[in-house]
């Protein structure tokens, strides 16, 4: 059944609800993401992005700001598993004139454990390679992780998510396992959980807003002693 326009205020009361108690449960850092992404489906088989992504910190302390560009392809290989490549490179600049630079590709699988329905569930699996260098020193470090990432997606006025002007809600949990030599720097192992909501105007267009807690440790058996909070706006064209 579609859900009419009170419930789906209910819901947007829910979701906001939902997000300023985590926003007041969380403890330190405040950040600002931005993403705009452009897609470009080929062969019926293909797709290809390009991400490119503004990050900073919104206190005055220690204050950052990153911008990182992401290339992906994927490839349907069955109906439910897609192939996925990736190549990430990014930028920091920080106060401390510490500034650093990174690039970690990645390869993974996604797995779609339900699809073209209501509710849509998958599981994706990654493993990343990073280098990562601070500009002032000569040496790269490398590390090896593992990304183990679930994630919902809820139509909320539609039958699917294939619908034009249609509202969905989007959650999700992921967990970033280092495999070696833990870097000393702001992406530490963590572990990063998303509640938000989304809006595709028509196929090319669709838009997200969402809040995620993120938290962190800085050895690999240590405690996740740091927290961020981050509110992440992303706008997705796609072109095909």
């Amino acid at each position: 059944m579609i859900i009419d326009g009170y419930r789906l205020r209910r819901l947007n009361c829910c979701m906001l609800l939902m997000l300023s108690s985590f926003a007041l449960s969380a403890q330190t850092d405040q950040q600002l993401w931005i993403d705009y992404q452009i897609a470009y489906p080929f062969a019926n088989a293909f797709l290809f992005q390009n991400t490119a992504t503004y990050q900073t910190l919104l206190s005055k302390e220690e204050k950052w700001r990153s911008f990182s560009l992401s290339s992906t392809l994927e490839y349907n290989l069955l109906n439910w598993m897609d192939l996925t490549a990736e190549i990430p490179i990014a930028y920091t600049f920080q106060q401390q004139a510490n500034n650093t630079f990174e690039c970690s590709p990645m390869v993974g699988s996604r797995i779609h454990i339900t699809q073209n329905r209501r509710i849509n569930s998958n599981f994706q699996v990654r493993y990343q390679q990073r280098y990562f260098r601070q500009i002032e020193d000569e040496d790269w470090d490398v590390s090896n992780r593992v990304r183990l990432k679930g994630d919902l997606l809820i139509s909320i006025n539609g039958p699917n998510l294939f619908t034009d002007k249609l509202w969905y809600a989007l959650a999700d949990y992921e967990e970033f396992l280092v495999l070696d030599q833990q870097l000393d720097e702001r992406y530490a192992n963590q572990r990063r959980r998303r509640i938000g909501m989304g809006y595709r105007l028509n196929y090319k267009n669709r838009f997200e807003v969402t809040y995620a807690w993120q938290t962190s440790r800085h050895e690999i058996e240590g405690e996740f002693v740091a927290t961020d909070n981050l509110i992440w706006f992303k706008y997705k064209m796609v072109l095909n």
